[in-house]
């Protein structure tokens, strides 16, 4: 192969005197997201491409969906009119807006000659006959490979391709694909040109109608990325993705050219090479508006706000604009601007009902950026919990740095495969999962990735915001969210994720307009299931944790009593709220319809879990917190999951039940745990263990006493003398 090689690049060189000089052009009229791309995959092989067109009016048609792009070639004809006469020049045509470089010109050239030794001028194939299949018989047949020329990729001598794109006029808006075509078809032109395709992707690889066939590879050697063609056992050196192939070749080049590495990973992270907050003054953070989205029924709001006020970003240096449609966070959006609005440069606040639907808000929010020059935007929802008190700032840096005018941060579901982005998506429209999905939400693989879809935490730059003309509205029938990012793909604006950092986490709120529509007041105390930490941070009480311990001693107030600290004085609170929302207290009688047999030997004024649709919630909670406390205390004993009949909230006044009989509870062990505060909500109470002549005050409120039910504590309620008194009661494993 060497041999034959050398002994075509002498006949080049007998020929003209020298190496043939490789010139690359192409045609942009703006400078897009893919254009940058395709300049910085030619830069790291050196390669400089002579962009044609450039500021000139596009006249060219939609060529994304229909026939156009006549004016390339006029472009072509007076850009390469230097070159006419040369036969010491190859030239190289790519399109702009969706192609990369995956090899050096060394490369390019090497394959030219060694495969193509006949040929003057050669064109990259696909399996369409596209614009017109109706000429899909007249092709000549070929061995090996795809039949069809696709007019994004050619290369040949000078001489011959200028010939080729003057053998007739063109108007701007023809095609330019039938165009070479109708050339390629005669076979006159054809043989006199020496054209052929490049049919089995040995330097050009179309890969609309193929991106099952080629795969991302990494060298074994160096560990840098590939692209392989299975199907004919190549690795091309040019990309294009034609068609709707184009997510396929975001795909390949989030890795290629020297983009990540399976041995040294992300080659440009870290970088910081135009913008390093953490040593700039706060005159030089960029002006960002912040747009908050709470468009449906979301649990923890309060938590997600406080998060988002944690940021470490000057608060002068952003203004505020905050969607709220739910009635149930409006308190809670006055809470938060109460405490802070000041802060904030700006502020437009949409609050409770109103006739503004979230896809119109979205789009306002572009509108109220764009009153302040802004030099971002960052539309956050309701239902990302931002964790990294550096993520603006990290977003920021990344868009400025990466020139990544679209970026979000991965942000996932903990413990699910559920996160903010897609990898591929479908020919549907919708989900589909890419091959490298999950590394890269499980951060396995770390940089900066371009994806068909993001949502929920999105940083947009003055210079794509300025393009933006109500890009939530742009499809109607298909969601905000997909809708924006519809647009984006629609119009070549790449859209990244970053997941260099960890950021946050989503909240989940699949089921909480369910809770909401039932009419609780405090609907996250139902949420201990779908987001176990946030409901822990709210309700657990903070030292509980410390109680559980090895090396800590659990009270005991009285033999086997033991006292602990369980629930915060928030759950409390919003219990006693819920209960008496509810309102359907028993009379304290035997008779109870509530129980199996109707009768209940020692009668309280309660009300039980099952009765607020609670029983499932609670179970699990004493399960997950009790059992293992009662484990450290009570050893020997095991019981997993714990079950219970009786789990219910007492009410104690003087004008009502006051106090509670001596007796035993039916169950292996109980809790107790108050509710509120002695000396500010009720005087008296407490529990005395009869065998013991014990007393506990039990007024600390979230502290449980936990003891055996049967046999030996045998007790009874104290009077409450003033106030109303309530209780937590559970009858665990009776």
């Amino acid at each position: 192969m060497l041999l034959l090689l050398a002994v075509l690049l002498l006949k080049a060189i007998a020929i003209y005197g020298k190496d043939p000089e490789l010139v690359v052009v192409t045609v942009a009229t703006e400078e897009t997201d893919g254009l940058r791309r395709l300049l910085k995959s030619a830069q790291h092989f050196d390669i400089k491409v002579k962009v044609l067109g450039m500021g000139e009016e596009w006249k060219g048609g939609d060529t994304r969906t229909g026939e156009g792009g006549g004016q390339k070639i006029r472009l072509l004809k007076d850009g390469l009119k230097e070159y006419k006469n040369r036969d010491d020049v190859i030239i190289l045509f790519v399109d702009a807006y969706d192609v990369i470089f995956t090899a050096s010109p060394g490369t390019i050239m090497e394959r030219f000659v060694t495969h193509f030794p006949d040929l003057r001028i050669l064109f990259g194939a696909e399996p369409y006959c596209w614009p017109d299949e109706a000429l899909a018989a007249e092709y000549p047949v070929v061995g090996f490979g795809k039949r069809y020329l696709n007019s994004g990729l050619f290369l040949g001598y000078a001489k011959e391709v200028y010939k080729m794109i003057n053998i007739e006029m063109v108007a701007d808006d023809e095609d330019d694909q039938l165009y070479y075509t109708m050339i390629y078809l005669n076979s006159k032109l054809r043989k006199d040109l020496k054209i052929g395709l490049d049919s089995a992707s040995r330097i050009f690889q179309n890969l609309n109608g193929v991106i099952d066939d080629v795969e991302l590879q990494f060298d074994e050697d160096t560990g840098e990325a590939l692209a392989y063609n299975a199907a004919y056992n190549t690795h091309p050196a040019i990309l294009h993705g034609n068609g709707p192939s184009k997510n396929h070749l975001n795909y390949l080049a989030n890795y290629m050219p020297g983009r990540w590495s399976s041995k040294k990973g992300c080659a440009y992270c870290g970088k910081k090479p135009k913008l390093d907050l953490s040593i700039a003054d706060e005159p030089e953070f960029p002006f960002v508006t912040v747009s908050i989205f709470i468009a449906k029924p979301i649990p923890f709001i309060e938590e997600m706000l406080e998060a988002f006020a944690r940021l470490d970003y000057p608060k002068k240096k952003m203004a505020l604009y905050i969607y709220n449609s739910q009635p149930f966070c409006i308190k809670t959006v006055m809470d938060f601007l109460s405490k802070y609005g000041t802060e904030y440069y700006s502020k437009k606040i949409v609050n409770g009902v109103t006739e503004i639907g979230e896809r119109e808000a979205r789009d306002e929010a572009l509108k109220f950026a764009a009153r302040f020059k802004t030099e971002f935007l960052f539309l956050l929802d309701g239902d990302v919990m931002l964790t990294n008190e550096k993520a603006l700032q990290i977003l920021v840096e990344a868009s400025i740095n990466y020139e990544a005018g679209i970026v979000s941060s991965v942000i996932g579901r903990p413990g699910k495969m559920f996160s903010n982005f897609w990898g591929a998506i479908a020919p549907s429209g919708f989900y589909a999962r890419s091959e490298d999905y999950i590394a890269i939400l499980s951060r396995k693989r770390v940089g900066l990735w371009n994806v068909p879809y993001i949502s929920a935490a999105i940083l947009i730059s003055m210079e794509k915001l300025e393009k933006m003309k109500a890009p939530f509205t742009y499809d109607k029938t298909l969601d905000p969210d997909m809708s924006f990012c519809q647009w984006a793909r629609d119009n070549g604006h790449f859209m990244y994720v970053d997941n260099e950092h960890s950021f946050g986490f989503l909240v989940v709120s699949d089921d909480f307009e369910e809770i909401v529509d039932e009419g609780k007041l405090h609907p996250e105390m139902w949420e201990i299931f779908e987001n176990r930490d946030l409901w822990e941070a709210r309700y657990l009480h903070p030292d509980y944790k410390k109680h559980l311990a090895e090396d800590i001693e659990v009270l005991q107030a009285c033999p086997d009593v033991y006292d602990y600290p369980l629930m915060s004085e928030r759950y409390c609170k919003e219990m006693i709220e819920e209960m008496e929302n509810f309102g359907k207290w028993s009379d304290g009688s035997n008779k109870d319809s509530r129980l199996a047999g109707g009768y209940e030997n020692v009668p309280t004024r309660d009300i039980h879990m099952n009765q607020i649709d609670y029983e499932r919630q609670w179970l699990h909670f004493m399960n997950e917190y009790v059992r293992p406390m009662q484990e450290k205390t009570f050893i020997g004993y095991y019981q997993n999951p714990i079950y219970s009949h009786m789990m219910f909230v007492v009410r104690y006044r003087p004008d009502e039940q006051h106090s509670l009989r001596p007796h035993h509870d039916a169950s292996t062990y109980s809790i107790d745990i108050a509710l509120n505060k002695k000396g500010v909500d009720y005087e008296g109470g407490g529990v005395r263990y009869t065998r013991y002549n014990c007393t506990v005050p039990a007024d600390q409120v979230g502290y449980t006493m936990m003891f055996p039910g049967r046999l030996t504590h045998q007790h009874e309620g104290l009077p409450t003398t003033k106030g109303t008194r309530y209780i937590l009661v559970s009858f665990i494993n009776p």
